[in-house]
């Protein structure tokens, strides 16, 4: 099998990256300004609909950060034990919390 380099599979991920968050950024601008003209909303399913486009961009910037195709990342992740899938997901977890409550402090502060 033939290993893409990880400028190329970065290049993808950001690729991936824009347009996920071009297709997210569609979805809130049609549901901020096009549905209240009408007098509609969405539903709970309609809402759902936002995880496909953010998911895909979630899967860019793994590429981005990684430089490692996301098949391969999946892959890799599946191979791991029990114990290490739970110690690394937990902390990737508690760090994505530091940095959003990070951020939140630092733009507060304005």
């Amino acid at each position: 099998m033939d290993n893409p380099s990880p400028k190329a599979v970065r290049r993808k991920g950001l690729i991936r990256f824009a347009a996920g968050l071009a297709v997210f950024g569609i979805g809130i601008a049609f549901t901020l300004f096009l549905l209240p003209r009408i007098n509609e909303q969405l539903s709970p399913k309609g809402l759902m609909l936002f995880a496909f486009p953010g998911a895909y961009a979630l899967a860019g910037i793994i590429e981005i950060i990684t430089g490692v195709p996301f098949v391969e990342f999946a892959r890799r992740w599946d191979q791991l034990k029990g114990w290490q899938r739970g110690v690394f997901g937990t902390a990737i977890v508690l760090l994505a919390g530091f940095i959003i409550i990070s951020g939140f402090a630092f733009f507060a502060s304005f």
